[in-house]
């Protein structure tokens, strides 16, 4: 957000950290004694006498022979927002949050090569390699498992619904991974990684993220929010409002028991939350974002103490009215070597402190890896209801060119044109420069949100046949979703994790930016409305800042109505033209929104859906029958809602893949199901 560092710096300002006797409660001090020149670092990882630190899009390849003069050897450029990392056998993996899995070639270590830029499932946060496994955590799908035997070739083997996952460590075939929101621990069974199935849940007092299995123990990092208990002193049970490190007994693999916790200092600052943790010769290694690093020894794993710490530097920047402000920094990640921790630095640089005598290179742990056995033939979900189309890559979405024909946006396959009845045919495909994740077709043009790739714009010909006629693109920012909420010539787009613009592509080749606008909070998904409110308002919520209004056709530029529902409705939700209203979904159905309300939420009326307290998903409307899909979940929900303050529900059911928008063909439903394919009703 625009407006990030200045709202970090007041809060810096207006509520330091709570104050203590940090020697006397975390031990020493820790000193900063060397930094690599890399630039902000948001994670690092250490293989022999090579770091490999992830910042800013790079990938930096740093000689640490000598920690106390570490030297940059390359650098590979243009990976997206990185998060996390893996390395092994010359191959680093990347999580790149919404620009999804880069896969670099790093065994000549002055000249990273690009391998592949794959298509997760969802925003790609933690990383974790066994065997020809690899284990992405997504920010709000669970944990993927992909096939890297052949790093160049990656392939999607499943996907298990762990919820909000950020890090994840595996054993034995056995993934431990930190969910975030719910506050758990969650334990996967993977040794067959094409079925795995979760064995446990285990309850944390904070946000799970990092993790760490050392012996006979997994350590788990947490942090804000605690689950409710008292926080304010340092004797209550839930000091530091869920910062802390958990440990749990691996007596049983599948079902972990809980030993003890050890609680930090309740700092909290918007905007960079993470937490890891490393192991290494009975002392745990907690990175912990704005607290920077606490050296917790683990000996004895029912009785904690942090004996060490190191707070990550103050860094300077230009205000205009204080010239100079000392302002926060946070911690991505870190990682070990003999007698030194290497520091990611997330607004500042890679950093290398001193430790002599604490850190060490960890262990390996001794691992039986999963097999990948030979893949089966998919299985058709209800046959005797559904017809499959299965493309080589995802499919996000669908939209309608005809009665009988689609525009089916796949991923890395590109947006293939396709006759739907009596059976699927492909009649096109139309290349696409990156991944084509979201498709809207307005009169005889097809709008395709190519990621990386930018917008790119079909005319159709002659027949069924399309032409490129145009496109669009933002420099270092993907484009993941396209509207076009009638025939007219200003369009909608998503650009990056957070922005959306306005477009007027009267020209396709010149095209120009009307309006570009962003709220707090990330676009995660499907989070701009299908249609226009009275026909020229149109809508986008952001997972903070709640529902903002647009006024599409006002004269000469569109503008912002100033009218805000601030009210998180839920990343997975979405918005839909009804009239003079905007329905959106919310946990167990709907409400209907009107542009001047502004909530709270248990003040307007929620019209149920039949699904219990769950997430509907993104919406659509069809004859009077409300469609919706949750991609997280893969819930399907159909209710009739001829009466929109009387919904009747008619069915839900889950699909296998991760549904996007629903649309509705001659009654029958046609569903992007992510890497299970296109779905379509056969009655």
């Amino acid at each position: 957000m625009k407006y990030l560092p200045t709202l970090l710096l007041l809060f810096a300002l207006i509520f330091p950290s709570r104050g203590a006797d940090e020697e006397r409660d975390y031990g020493p001090t820790l000193p900063i004694i060397a930094n690599a020149g890399t630039g902000p670092v948001m994670d690092v990882v250490v293989i022999d006498h090579l770091a490999y630190a992830i910042g800013r899009g790079a990938l930096h390849v740093v000689d640490i022979s000598t920690p106390t003069e570490p030297k940059v050897l390359g650098k590979l450029g243009g990976l997206g927002e990185v998060r996390q990392l893996v390395v092994s056998d010359g191959v680093a993996y990347i999580g790149s949050r919404h620009d999804g899995l880069f896969i670099v070639e790093v065994k000549n270590p002055g000249q990273p090569k690009l391998l592949k830029h794959y298509d997760t499932v969802e925003f790609a946060t933690g990383m974790e390699l066994a065997g020809d496994v690899l284990f992405a955590a997504h920010r709000n799908f669970g944990v993927e498992l992909i096939d890297v035997s052949d790093p160049s070739n990656p392939q999607h083997l499943s996907l298990i619904r762990t919820g909000e996952a950020q890090s994840v460590v595996s054993r034995d075939g056995f993934l431990y991974v930190g969910v975030w929101a719910s506050s758990e621990l969650v334990v996967v069974d993977a040794r067959n990684p094409r079925q795995p199935t979760i064995t446990a849940r285990c309850p944390l007092d904070g946000y799970g993220d990092g993790v760490d299995v050392e012996g006979n123990y997994v350590y788990v990092a947490t942090g804000h929010h605690s689950r409710g208990a008292a926080h304010k002193e340092p004797g209550d049970p839930g000091f530091g409002a869920g910062h802390g490190l958990e440990v749990f007994s691996l007596d049983d693999p599948a079902q972990p028991e809980f030993v003890s916790r050890i609680k930090f200092p309740p700092l909290y600052e918007i905007g960079n939350d993470m937490w890891s943790v490393t192991v290494a010769n009975d002392l745990a290694f907690v990175a912990d974002t704005w607290n920077g690093i606490f050296v917790v020894d683990v000996s004895d794993p029912g009785t904690l103490q942090v004996i060490a710490h190191c707070k990550p530097p103050k860094r300077s920047i230009d205000s205009p009215r204080t010239r100079k402000s000392t302002f926060g920094n946070f911690i991505g990640g870190l990682a070990l070597t003999q007698d030194y921790i290497l520091m990611a630095g997330g607004f500042s640089d890679l950093h290398v402190v001193k430790a002599a005598g604490l850190a060490a290179v960890p262990t390996p742990e001794t691992d039986k890896a999963p097999s990948i056995g030979k893949a089966l033939p998919p299985e058709d979900y209800e046959p005797e209801r559904w017809k499959m189309y299965r493309p080589e890559g995802q499919v996000y979405s669908v939209d309608l060119c005809s009665e009988n024909l689609a525009a089916v946006a796949c991923g890395s396959a590109g947006t293939h044109i396709v006759k739907l009845w009596p059976e699927i045919e492909l009649l096109q495909v139309l290349p696409s420069k990156g991944f084509a994740m979201d498709v809207s077709v307005s009169g005889n043009r097809i709008y395709v949100a190519e990621s990386a790739g930018g917008l790119s714009i079909w005319e159709k010909t002659g027949g069924d046949q399309y032409k490129p006629v145009g496109g669009y693109q933002v420099r270092g920012k993907p484009i993941r979703q396209v509207e076009t909420p009638d025939s007219g010539n200003r369009i909608i787009i998503q650009v990056g994790g957070s922005q959306f613009s306005i477009l007027d592509v009267s020209d396709p080749v010149k095209v120009k930016p009307l309006l570009t606008d962003q709220q707090r909070g990330l676009l995660y998904g499907d989070q701009m409305m299908r249609g226009l409110v009275e026909d020229r308002y149109a809508a986008i919520h952001w997972h903070v800042g709640g529902v903002y209004w647009y006024d599409l056709k006002a004269k000469p530029l569109p503008v912002s109505t100033g009218d805000n529902f601030p009210v998180r409705i839920g990343s997975k939700n979405g918005l839909i033209a009804l009239g003079d209203k905007t329905l959106a979904t919310v946990r167990k159905g709907y409400v209907l929104l009107d542009k001047s309300d502004r909530g709270p939420l248990d003040a307007l009326e929620i019209y149920s859906v039949g699904i219990g307290r769950q997430n509907p998903g993104t919406p659509n409307i069809d004859s009077g029958i409300f469609y919706a899909a949750d991609r997280s979940t893969g819930l399907v929900t159909v209710a009739n809602i001829s009466d929109p303050k009387n919904p009747k529900p008619i069915e839900n059911f889950v699909t296998p893949g991760n549904p996007g928008r629903i649309a509705i063909s001659k009654g029958c439903m046609i569903i992007a199901d992510g890497y299970h394919g296109l779905m379509v009703e056969k009655k």
